[in-house]
């Protein structure tokens, strides 16, 4: 069983609880305990109950109907297996060649395969990642020239007023073309200085290239903060072999970055501030520690300054300009005892250094529209006003 689909199962039932009937939530409860205790049919039995209810009827979301078929199909009840995996996929629960690998080798549907429905099943499941496929390939090829078009339209005044807009830029680091992004607020006018936020982006140990050719980049909370506080986001990449944690190119690679949007564009140099998430927070640290630093403060949304410890140098966060750290105490990448163990040991030393913690929301609370980017923004915009 996929541990990821179940979990967002659970998940479900967690954030649904308010708009369900007691009924069928508690249907859905019990079939989650029998599933995690491996009592298919008990669970079978409990998904049955739901699903006769108004609300099992009205059903939308896939993870329900691809758990219900692992009970179903480890309770030989093929019809119910093969009708709640249909129910499933109609509800786009496989849209990747991946997703697609472990449906077919998933081993509550082993005895589905000599059956014509499951062969159907999986033609369409096919049909559905190749139509999503081309639809990616081709909302990409419209982002590239949207982001390429945009240095021209921004560099001759022609965007104004209109539109949130990104575009694409590089600078050359001997035979590398190394891209980043700036993201222009609809108020920009080319006369007003702006206020600018620098976003390091975590994952850069598992990047083996520049993602910037990804339409769904435009996604990241930060460009939805920007828009909302009227501030410019700059947006470097970084990648397993040039990336802010052991290429000191592409620390120092930020600061030219900085240097050319400053001449590109109308900004207010006393009001810029930089930080990141996981790798990105991280290596804020490293920025902080520099002394003078040109930044006005700086934010680490789940960073590890245990990661990078050899390039921070605790004493110089001193120099009146704060820096925000939040980490979630459930985080599962970087465990919270031992970035609040950091920080209590360098405390005393590195006085601008403000440690926030949430209870929950884990490695990527920014995520959460509820309540983690609220509190990413805050923080941001926090810096920019002080």
């Amino acid at each position: 069983m996929n541990k990821s689909y179940f979990l967002l199962f659970v998940l479900y039932l967690f954030t649904n609880q308010s708009i369900k009937s007691q009924s069928y939530q508690q249907s859905l409860t019990d079939a989650q305990t029998n599933i995690q205790a491996k009592k298919y049919c008990e669970a079978l039995s409990n998904f049955k109950n739901a699903m006769s209810t108004q609300e099992g009827i009205a059903e939308k979301n896939k993870f329900v109907f691809y758990t219900a078929a692992v009970a179903a199909g480890h309770c030989n009840d093929n019809r119910s297996a093969i009708a709640w995996l249909s129910q499933a996929q109609k509800n786009e629960l496989v849209s990747k060649p991946e997703e697609l690998k472990y449906i077919e080798s998933d081993s509550a549907f082993v005895k589905l395969h000599q059956l014509p429905e499951w062969v159907e099943i999986i033609t369409y499941m096919k049909e559905s990642i190749s139509s999503k496929q081309l639809s990616e390939d081709r909302l990409n090829k419209k982002w590239i020239t949207s982001i390429n078009e945009n240095v021209a339209n921004l560099k001759n005044k022609k965007i104004l007023g209109s539109k949130p807009t990104f575009a694409l830029y590089f600078t050359k680091i001997k035979d590398l073309k190394v891209p980043y992004l700036v993201y222009v607020p609809t108020k920009y006018d080319y006369k007003t200085p702006l206020k600018t936020v620098i976003y390091l982006h975590g994952g850069v140990v598992n990047t083996d290239k520049f993602n910037y050719e990804n339409y769904q980049i435009q996604q990241e909370p930060i460009f939805s903060i920007g828009e909302n506080l009227n501030a410019i986001v700059v947006y470097p990449f970084g990648k397993k072999d040039f990336g802010w944690v052991d290429q000191q190119e592409a620390f120092d690679n930020i600061l030219t970055i900085v240097d050319q949007v400053q001449k590109d564009f109308k900004v207010d140099k006393k009001n810029i501030i930089l930080g990141g998430m996981s790798n990105g927070g991280t290596a804020t640290f490293y920025y902080a520690s520099q002394k003078p630093t040109i930044f006005k403060g700086f934010y680490a949304m789940s960073a590890d300054p245990n990661v990078l410890l050899s390039k921070i140098k605790f004493e110089n966060i001193s120099q009146g300009k704060k820096l925000i750290s939040i980490n979630a105490k459930d985080d599962t990448v970087y465990e919270f005892k031992g970035v609040e163990n950091i920080y209590l040991k360098n405390k005393t030393t590195a006085k601008d250094w403000e440690f926030r913690s949430r209870d929950e929301g884990d490695h990527g609370f920014i995520y959460d529209p509820e309540n983690g980017e609220k509190a990413f923004q805050n923080v941001i915009k926090e810096l920019l006003e002080k």
